[in-house]
């Protein structure tokens, strides 16, 4: 009887030994991973969201295991969309990709990625002042971010003219901004803007 039972607690042993050393491997592999993850953060307004922006965020998809799309808030800033809204447009786009999400944050782009364990940054250009500009603030989040890369994006063609700032100023004045923005934007521009 004794012997039964020593060999049933010796069971009960190996297995609760296995079940640990299951979970070790685990976290480990967990940890790795996270650790080996290409994080990148696409920071922008987004006020609204362009057709570029999500040619931009396309183009990104393939080369990273997670996209973060992310709205800075800056309160001197005037924007024409409330944070909601911009957020509930990039929720749904987001959506559609597995590696894509959305997230809000306030202070410098270099904090943010430092919190979120993201080492590259993308930035789209469309023109030469956009390069003069983007590379500068590149090089100096290089040295605040502690290493954080920019990844630059040439703009499409037939995307180089669209910019948020234009668009806003056609929708104040009530012009068609259907070609400039995605269609799920588009009709709740219309609805509130168009009437």
């Amino acid at each position: 009887m004794k012997e039964c039972l020593s060999n049933k607690d010796k069971e009960i042993h190996c297995c609760t030994t296995y079940q640990i050393m299951n979970k070790i491997v685990h976290i480990l592999a967990k940890y790795s991973y996270e650790k080996l993850m290409k994080i990148a953060i696409f920071p922008g307004s987004f006020d609204p969201i362009t057709i570029g922006h999500i040619d931009l965020i396309e183009r990104t998809i393939p080369l990273f295991d997670k996209v973060i799309i992310s709205i800075g808030q800056n309160s001197q800033k005037k924007y024409l969309f409330t944070l909601k809204q911009r957020q509930k447009w990039l929720n749904k786009i987001a959506a559609k990709h597995k590696t894509v999400e959305v997230d809000t944050y306030k202070g410098l782009t270099v904090n943010f990625a430092k919190k979120k364990k993201a080492k590259y940054l993308i930035r789209g250009l469309r023109n030469a002042s956009d390069f003069d500009y983007e590379k500068t603030i590149s090089q100096l989040n290089n040295i605040i971010g502690e290493g954080l890369e920019t990844i630059f994006f040439i703009a499409q063609p037939g995307y180089s003219h669209i910019s948020s700032t234009i668009v806003r100023e056609i929708i104040k004045g009530k012009g068609d901004v259907s070609s400039f923005v995605p269609d799920l934007i588009y009709k709740d521009i219309k609805s509130k803007y168009y009437k």
